[in-house]
């Protein structure tokens, strides 16, 4: 059993979250703060960030997951998050933590998803988090971050008049997104984490491998084994491990690296 609680924070607007905490707690525990994706949300796909939150409690470690700004419960559309948004969200998220009588501080990981990979390394380097997991790293949006490498067809909101969208996975998403995307340069955001990483790859993920082929992951710590650094494949899991089996190993595989970190 856990205890799971509601909570809010605040950036941008109302953030709207759940916070994970083990039961009969003696003394402070580790904590780990979850990264969605572009359109994740506290929950994501197939529940797996509320089964592997309850997970982690059951051995003594906390989670907070909540909804960025402009997504799921929080304040704000769609149209209105970029990754500096998201970045801030999570750095308000790291301070919530931080406050939190029950949290070791020294023992704080990030946990990205997909392109959640971005704001993970981003949020570390602008944070005191020197543990990172990343399950299914999608860093970049190649083609200058458009779909397909093309420039889309972006056109004003119907009500937002001053937004210039264009339709993405049934939301409307922001011309805004892609011009903050275009600033942030992730080959040295991803240079300038020295810490301690587990990456975690999907064997059958065609949006991985694509990623691979035009990232020179060579120049990159992350990608290479070291005493720092650590990269697992589950073979045969797609990007979104969508079956208990892959689910069961994925979430194994990262609760033994965080107790192994944590100690």
């Amino acid at each position: 059993m856990t205890i799971e609680r509601l909570i809010e924070l605040e950036d941008q607007g109302r953030l709207a979250g759940v916070l994970h905490i083990p039961e009969n707690l003696k003394g402070t525990c580790p904590a780990v703060i979850y990264c969605p994706g572009k359109n994740g949300e506290r929950y994501e796909v197939h529940r797996l960030a509320v089964k592997y939150a309850r997970v982690l409690a059951e051995r003594g470690i906390a989670t907070l997951r909540f909804d960025y700004f402009g997504m799921g419960l929080s304040d704000g559309f769609y149209y209105d998050m970029t990754t500096s948004t998201k970045v801030s969200n999570i750095q308000a998220a790291y301070r919530y933590t931080t406050n939190l009588d029950f949290v070791d501080n020294s023992k704080i990981a990030y946990l990205g998803f997909s392109d959640g990979a971005r704001i993970a390394i981003m949020a570390a380097n602008r944070t005191k988090v020197d543990k990172v997991v990343i399950w299914s790293p999608l860093f970049n949006e190649y083609g200058g971050n458009y779909p397909n490498n093309k420039r889309p067809r972006f056109s004003r909101h119907e009500v937002q008049k001053d937004k210039i969208v264009m339709p993405w996975a049934g939301l409307w998403i922001s011309m805004d997104f892609y011009r903050d995307l275009q600033r942030v340069n992730i080959m040295n955001e991803i240079k300038s984490y020295n810490d301690k990483s587990l990456l975690i790859f999907g064997g059958d993920d065609p949006l991985v491998k694509e990623e691979m082929v035009h990232m020179e992951i060579n120049e990159l710590p992350i990608y290479n084994e070291s005493a720092k650094n650590q990269t697992l494949t589950i073979p045969k899991a797609g990007h979104l491990f969508t079956s208990e089996k892959f689910e069961n190993l994925l979430m194994t595989k990262t609760l033994n690296w965080l107790l192994s970190q944590f100690g």
